[in-house]
């Protein structure tokens, strides 16, 4: 099962996802929780100190290529498995469940807001 939580801002899908994560957590389900946000706060909703969260370290970028093909079709594709990404980044949190962080600000650079 893959479920995503979207919504606008202030709208409560932190708290939404997190809590249906470690419910489906404690059900015996694998659960891994993606934070895609720039500025991450699941990792706290899931039970991780804040301290632990704060040195969470995020996906790196540069693992992802960027291809175009003949016909001016964009691609984007991972050069290590999924596994492999989960294996080097997730962070185990109370439940069972692993959190992964993707997309995190780490320096603003030229047009990051």
């Amino acid at each position: 099962m893959k479920v995503a939580v979207a919504g606008k801002g202030g709208s409560g899908k932190t708290t939404i996802a997190g809590t249906l994560a470690r419910i489906l957590a404690q059900g015996e389900h694998s659960v891994l929780a993606i934070d895609a946000d720039p500025n991450p706060n699941l990792a706290v909703n899931l039970g991780i100190d804040a301290e632990t969260a704060a040195r969470i370290e995020s996906v790196p970028l540069s693992f992802t290529h960027h291809a175009k093909d003949a016909d001016g079709n964009y691609s984007v594709g991972m050069d290590i498995s999924p596994e492999e990404i989960v294996s080097r980044y997730g962070t185990p949190a109370p439940d069972g469940v692993t959190l992964l962080l993707v997309g995190r600000v780490e320096a603003h650079q030229a047009g990051a807001g």
